[in-house]
């Protein structure tokens, strides 16, 4: 197995950047350092005060692929409404296809250590896309989480990249020889999350998958939350690859409401449709 560890005494180096407070919440821009690579930029979301009073909390961190850091910000910002706090993350872009790996696995666990630093006993994350199959990755390797949400994923980027017509994929396809793209494929394997979430357990996972996904199939689809340890629940929407119906926020905000003790949150979507 891949090996993912990183000395947890390394400095975070935190920059957070206040942006404006609402009804009780604080939106701030947020800076730390990963493991390796870059240092991760996000959005943090908080209610006022907590981040001086050292409560214990609940914290969820968000990855999006689609629409970046932005993608997630509006729940990070509900689930500070109900109490908790929220970090919202983009997945790593440094051109090199197992570097963004590897640094987007590695920024969700950092997110994490920036949060316990907050006060933060209880974790759950949620990631969209690519965000999802790397937050199945650390399912299997950080029991720091207690439950798990897989918006919009599969099995691994192997199998993205090499079942998919994707516009990427194709790009990466047409531009190696068959020679160049395979050993690329078996670069990428070994991170796959279909090799880790079979180990989340304890954590509680959340699979959340569309009938009119042009990327994803409903197979692959299957095939993940097959390979998922329990307890785990699988839900279907009528949408494409960004997964926008309201169904779908609302069987977040309660899976996450169950399991990390944020009864509010789901009243705090309502109060947004």
């Amino acid at each position: 197995m891949v090996d993912l560890s990183y000395d947890d005494a390394l400095p975070l180096h935190a920059d957070v950047e206040v942006l404006g407070e609402r009804d009780g919440v604080v939106v701030a821009r947020c800076r730390y350092d990963n493991a390796e690579g870059s240092p991760v930029e996000g959005f943090l979301a908080f209610p006022s005060g907590a981040l001086l009073a050292g409560d214990e909390v609940a914290g969820v961190i968000y990855q999006h692929s689609t629409g970046g850091k932005e993608g997630f910000l509006p729940e990070a910002i509900q689930v500070a409404e109900a109490g908790g706090i929220a970090l919202s993350l983009a997945i790593a872009d440094t051109g090199d296809s197992v570097r963004n790996l590897r640094e987007s696995i590695l920024a969700i666990r950092r997110g994490a250590d920036l949060l316990t630093s907050y006060g933060v006993d209880r974790l759950g994350c949620v990631g969209h896309s690519m965000g999802a199959m790397m937050a199945g990755t650390v399912s299997g390797i950080d029991r720091r989480f207690r439950c798990f949400v897989f918006d919009s994923g599969l099995s691994g980027m192997s199998i993205f990249y090499r079942d998919t017509a994707h516009p990427e994929t194709k790009r990466v396809r047409e531009s190696m020889t068959p020679e160049e793209y395979e050993p690329l494929l078996a670069l990428m394997e070994p991170y796959d999350c279909g090799n880790f979430v079979g180990d989340a357990a304890p954590a509680a996972l959340l699979f959340q998958s569309a009938w009119f996904d042009p990327n994803v199939s409903r197979a692959h689809c299957e095939a993940f939350f097959a390979a998922g340890s329990e307890p785990k629940e699988f839900r279907w929407y009528d949408t494409g690859h960004v997964i926008n119906e309201v169904a779908a926020y609302s069987d977040r905000a309660r899976f996450l409401a169950q399991w990390l003790d944020l009864p509010g949150l789901p009243d705090r979507l309502r109060s947004r449709t």
